[in-house]
């Protein structure tokens, strides 16, 4: 009995700890709650086990399935889902597109100690997949000429910014008409825009990187003692992402004209700064992508936190995710219709 007690006990706790979490995560959107990082480990985890009991309740017809639905519909109402199915892909026949690809290249240094890693294989992978427009982070100074010869048109973040910021690079198939910076005060992260010209029609793309957490997570969470300021890091990182997302919300709403945003957000869906951003517009994961999507890793728990946001005027045809380990973070690629 008593061990039918804690298995009952251990069901209720969950049941409820889902919409009492759900409920703080709405909080945070609503204030900007530097909660963001615990909401978006936490919240995965919760839904799938809310999921696996709603099985196990519809099995058993426990009165608690009318709880866990409730909890499931709240979820998807407020948030997009973690995992994606989209099966009626189109391929790319479409004369009127483009594709776009986001990549934090880290810099050009390898991946994990990645001993096979060379310049070329970030070449070779641009090239495979031929994106239109192609939107670095992290991007090396001397690493320009690796790239000019398929893409005529390109653009770099002043490099004489005091501060030594993060070096963004555009680099494009089409003209690019007008270019422009979107900076960050006290920060190393910034966000560009180019504007291009395709078909006679003008799009402008922002290059964004938001605040970084300026330490490695991986080798900070070894002791409750070091777990605390590691705690304060986190928590300043989510402020300044909300403060650098209202800048460049913003400086788009000064702009008459369609709009993409890509780049590396350094945090996931379920955080007010991409939420900012997101606004009305179409995250092509969520509109084409299939599984995870995972840029990055955080002992072996992926997160999402480079987006393609397009506006609504705009179909997407195509998302992909990929899996290189070229560099800490993972490519994304879109191909969206005009």
């Amino acid at each position: 009995m008593k061990q039918l007690g804690f298995y009952t006990g251990l069901r209720y706790f969950f049941t409820l700890l889902f919409p009492a979490l759900l409920f703080i995560g709405v909080l945070t959107i609503i204030y900007e709650w530097d909660l963001s990082f615990v909401f978006s480990i936490a919240m995965p985890v919760l839904v799938v086990i809310n999921i696996i009991q709603l099985v196990f309740f519809m099995l058993k017809r426990k009165s608690l399935i009318l709880f866990n639905i409730a909890s499931l519909i709240l979820f998807f109402f407020f948030f997009d889902s973690f995992f994606q199915f989209n099966f009626n892909i189109t391929k790319r026949t479409q004369e009127n597109s483009i594709s776009l690809l986001s990549y934090n290249v880290h810099g050009f240094k390898p991946s994990h100690g990645n001993q096979n890693y060379s310049d070329e294989n970030v070449v070779d992978f641009i090239r495979e997949n031929n994106p239109d427009i192609v939107c670095f982070q992290e991007f090396s100074a001397i690493k320009f000429k690796l790239f000019v010869d398929e893409y005529p048109y390109w653009v770099k973040t002043n490099l004489m910014i005091p501060n030594q910021k993060s070096v963004l690079a555009i680099f494009s198939k089409y003209p690019i008409v007008d270019k422009g910076y979107v900076e960050f005060a006290n920060s190393l992260n910034n966000t560009m825009f180019v504007d291009v010209e395709i078909s006679k029609k003008v799009i402008r793309v922002y290059n964004v990187h938001l605040e970084s957490y300026r330490t490695t997570l991986q080798h900070n969470i070894n002791s409750v003692r070091s777990f605390m300021p590691l705690l304060k890091i986190v928590s300043q990182a989510d402020k300044t992402r909300i403060s650098q997302a209202k800048i460049v919300k913003k400086h788009i709403a000064d702009y008459n004209g369609d709009v993409v945003i890509l780049g590396d957000f350094n945090c996931t869906q379920y955080t007010p700064a991409y939420l900012i951003l997101k606004d009305l517009r179409k995250d092509t994961f969520v509109e084409a992508g299939n599984g995870f999507g995972s840029t990055y890793e955080l002992f072996n728990y992926p997160f999402k936190i480079d987006h393609i946001l397009v506006d609504e005027t705009f179909e997407v045809v195509s998302h992909k995710n990929f899996n290189i380990n070229l560099s800490d973070h993972e490519p994304v690629l879109a191909e969206i219709k005009l």
